[in-house]
């Protein structure tokens, strides 16, 4: 099964091999000393007081090494993203969820539902049981579980989830997973090496934490997000369909209420040991990021959402065809707000369809575009106006715009249908800088389309199950993780 989940071992392979050629032909060319700072001779004065070389060399020496770097980076950056449209890669199963099966614990067979990336190569998965994993994808290692921690058909009569009862609906559950529900959790996120978030059936978000070198191998459960816990057995819980982090730790939470929430930790919370955490985690401040007054319709069931921290942005897929853009910025104004809304399944081939999936994807020129993926199998483009992307992140005296119609959000003429469709609904996008777009649906195909200058499928990978939930790309750009697999993670 191809896949694109060791880029890394041939580009990290081209990387160092680029970059000791560059330095033969620096050496061979210029007589020049290379160039550093020693940052330890005010703390460790040599007994002969020498010249450092870095005052002997002139400006134009030092620019001209600098620019032979930046030449080396941008010629590995290339060759990263040529082996990306061309498909040159390896791939292998990274581990199984079953691996503590194996080793004879006693655990019954399991089947990977969700996943997400961590610090690589630390991931997350979430499973057909309702457990939860964490996993070294360098490794091959599973690292530590939470058994049975949210509802599972598998499960439901087991002593340890008897209290867990699913709150999903079948129209919310036909969104979500249309033909092939595979059961169990419903979404992770992972932030850092060892923090886990998770939502199940049962409503809500339930935290973890994995402590490096436990025994046994178990992820130590913090707590839950308050506002979201079900306040009194028989009333309707808040059911969460997507979860995930930012780089700062935010957790961005969509569910069947049709509102975006932000949860912020206290100052140091990651920091903490396990005891500290368990009693500071009351103390999260959860923000409801709803749409404005002027939106006279009620909010429809968030399916999916991306974050882009660039663009201080969020948008979210809902169920009735909407992909809505939010102003996540905090500063001192804590301007958050709904931008504007965007619907491109209203009169498509395949009929009225809901907005299954979203991403962010920006070109080598820093064109900002988003792309949504229909439960019909249809996907498409749209550029995000320069004015727009100005005010969120070129401009910190700036704030995006809420008060113009929805065009002002978009490039005029800029809606671009992305062929040839998926044959079933398109679950998971992922995306990486030069253009890149990954889809992954319920035909078993993780495709990989360039976005710019027009989209253009530059291959299809195939041998999926057709119960595939996830695709992610680490913060490299190199390395593509997906499951699809039953219990192995590719």
């Amino acid at each position: 099964i191809p896949s694109a989940s060791t880029l890394c071992a041939s580009v990290d392979d081209n990387t160092e091999s680029s970059s000791s050629n560059s330095d033969n032909e620096v050496e061979a060319n210029d007589t020049t000393e290379a160039n550093f700072y020693n940052d330890f001779d005010d703390f460790f004065p040599s007994s002969k007081q020498q010249e450092s070389p870095i005052s002997q060399a002139t400006d134009e020496q030092i620019i001209s090494q600098l620019q032979k770097r930046q030449e080396v980076i941008q010629q590995a950056s290339n060759d990263l993203l040529q082996k990306w449209s061309t498909g040159q890669c390896k791939s292998y199963g990274a581990f199984t969820v079953n691996e503590f099966l194996i080793e004879g614990k006693e655990m019954a067979f399991d089947w990977v539902r969700r996943m997400d990336i961590g610090s690589y190569p630390r991931v997350c998965c979430g499973s057909a049981n309702g457990s939860v994993y964490v996993a070294d994808v360098e490794a091959n290692k599973l690292l530590g579980m939470a058994k049975g921690v949210h509802y599972s058909r598998h499960n439901a009569d087991s002593s340890e989830s008897t209290h867990l009862v699913d709150g999903l609906d079948e129209r919310l559950r036909g969104l979500l997973y249309g033909e092939y529900d595979g059961g169990g959790v419903l979404d992770v996120a992972m932030h850092g090496t060892n923090f886990v978030a998770s939502a199940g059936r049962e409503g809500g978000v339930k935290l973890f934490k994995y402590i490096d070198g436990s025994v046994p191998n178990v992820l130590e459960y913090v707590g839950s997000v308050p506002t979201l816990i079900r306040p009194l057995p028989g009333t309707t819980p808040t059911i969460v369909t997507s979860v995930r982090f930012n780089s700062l730790g935010q957790l961005f939470v969509g569910g069947n209420d049709g509102y975006l929430r932000m949860i912020t930790f206290p100052n140091d919370f990651f920091g903490m040991d396990f005891e500290e955490m368990k009693s500071e985690v009351e103390n999260m401040t959860v923000t409801i990021i709803k749409e404005e007054e002027k939106v006279q319709q009620p909010p429809s069931p968030i399916l999916s959402f991306d974050v882009c921290e660039e663009l201080e942005m969020v948008a979210t897929a809902h169920a009735n065809g909407n992909v809505c853009f939010y102003s996540v910025r905090d500063d001192d104004s804590h301007h958050h707000a709904l931008l504007g809304t965007w619907n491109p399944f209203t009169s498509t081939e395949g009929g009225k369809s809901h907005a299954r999936s979203v991403a962010f994807v920006t070109n080598e020129s820093k064109q900002w575009s988003i792309v949504a993926g229909g439960g019909n199998g249809e996907m498409w483009l749209q550029d995000i106006h320069s004015s727009v992307i100005e005010a969120s992140g070129g401009n910190n005296n700036k704030q995006p715009t809420t008060d113009k119609p929805d065009m002002q959000l978009f490039m005029e003429n800029s809606v671009q249908a992305i062929k040839p469709n998926h044959q079933g609904p398109v679950i998971g996008l992922a995306s990486r800088p030069g253009g890149i777009i990954v889809s992954i649906a319920h035909d078993g195909i993780l495709r990989i389309t360039q976005t710019f200058p027009t989209p253009k499928a530059l291959l299809g990978l195939g041998g999926y199950k057709v119960w595939v939930g996830s695709v992610c790309i680490d913060s490299e750009g190199k390395r593509l993780i997906s499951d699809g697999r039953d219990d192995v993670v590719v």
